[in-house]
């Protein structure tokens, strides 16, 4: 057992942590969150506590937790000691009189680092290396907005409300598609990113990629008869800042709410984005999902519009088939978000929000076998007659 004070810290790539208002008290925790977007309360956490090794602790923060406190009575943290296999806390309550919640272990920590977040992190970095792993696929290529490096430009960078230099990050662009396939394909624009806490929706779309490049006869099929406009990271300064809805740049705007032309005049990362799907796509897209998460504790959620014949697309009604527990919500179409952009900008025949869920005690790999259903549902929607010749 360590005998030095334990070190919080939450200075790195996604951390958030509100380091002025968090102590150590023996072996409790007292741990405060920060979200400038909604002041007093917080969602995302992720940080890390060294010179732990033999002790067990319990963390403890207040429940004021942004849309709802009652929707940590069923949620579970998770932690990490090598930084790669993140398991759920063995106890997790919330006690509402007392305006607190809690988790533990069991067991103590057996090494001296241990990693602590909301749910599984997702860093920015883990998008520059899985970019970089892209562009020697062959079935990945350049869009017609985004360079060799499959950069489309720049984000602004800037200063985040604890006084840290963000540096500008790339924002990434590129295409999946068999580029020796003859004949009309459809597009299909993949997107993330836009809020930054939301960091499984990334997990979920890291696996539907790789299923897209992958060897198996459905997705060869399905390269032939699409192309797949992914744009990974939509907000890479707010995701490297900690951040819960906006950008550095205005920690006062949800970045959800600026997908139009006549808003992006100070929304440089935005616009970026923006203007590279209206000329990769030309302004129709047949397919267009933007990966989120959410805090609902039942089920993942599709968010697409009911009036608009989307329930009943062969895409969706295949991606229940292949996981009946997920949820149809009707899309409202009442803010300018990446959804309306779609629909209004690109013209796009089926447009989705998919929010991953922080679910009690579903690991990666349930996150994983979405990616994947998402891709076999596409192929199914799209291509399988073609694989079945």
């Amino acid at each position: 057992m360590s005998n030095r004070p334990i070190v919080l810290d939450a200075d790195f790539d996604s951390g958030s942590l509100d380091m002025t208002k968090s102590s150590v008290k023996g072996d409790t925790v007292l741990l405060a969150g920060r979200d400038g977007f909604n002041i007093g309360h917080w969602k995302w956490l992720h940080f890390t506590a060294s010179n732990v090794r033999g002790r067990t602790l319990t963390f403890q923060i207040g429940d004021n937790f942004d849309t709802d406190p009652a929707r940590l009575n069923q949620h579970q943290m998770v932690y990490s000691e090598d930084g790669e296999r993140w398991r759920h806390f063995d106890f997790n309550q919330r006690d509402a009189q007392e305006g607190v919640y809690r988790f533990r272990n069991r067991e103590p920590f057996t090494g001296d680092r241990v990693a602590v977040a909301y749910g599984f992190p997702y860093p920015f970095s883990r998008v520059v290396s899985h970019t970089e792993k892209m562009r020697s696929c062959e079935w990945v290529s350049p869009t017609a907005s985004s360079d060799d490096r499959l950069v489309l430009g720049m984000s602004p960078g800037g200063v985040d409300e604890l006084g840290r230099n963000i540096a500008p990050n790339p924002l990434f662009g590129y295409q999946v598609t068999d580029a020796s396939a003859q004949g009309e394909k459809k597009t299909v624009v993949l997107m993330s990113g836009v809020h930054p806490n939301e960091t499984l929706a990334n997990h979920t779309l890291e696996m539907l990629i790789d299923w897209l490049v992958g060897d198996s006869t459905h997705a060869a099929a399905l390269r032939k008869r699409a192309r797949f406009l992914v744009y990974p990271m939509a907000n890479p300064d707010g995701r490297v800042a900690g951040y819960n809805r906006t950008t550095v740049q205005h920690i006062d705007r949800d970045a959800n709410r600026f997908w139009r032309e006549d808003l992006w005049g100070d929304m440089p990362d935005i616009a970026t984005v923006g203007r590279a799907l209206i000329k990769d796509t030309g302004g129709r897209v047949d397919y267009f999902i933007d990966m989120h998460c959410w805090t609902d504790t039942q089920h993942h959620v599709g968010i697409i519009s009911k009036a608009e014949g989307y329930w009943d697309d062969p895409f969706w009604r295949s991606m229940v088939a292949l996981e009946p527990g997920l949820a149809s919500w009707d899309s409202g179409w009442d803010n300018p978000s990446t959804e309306t952009f779609a629909f209004e900008r690109l013209s796009a025949g089926f447009c989705m929000t998919f929010e991953s869920m922080y679910l009690p005690g579903e690991k990666l790999d349930c996150l994983q076998r979405i990616g994947r259903h998402l891709g076999e549902a596409l192929y199914r929607a799209l291509a399988a007659d073609l694989a079945d010749h």
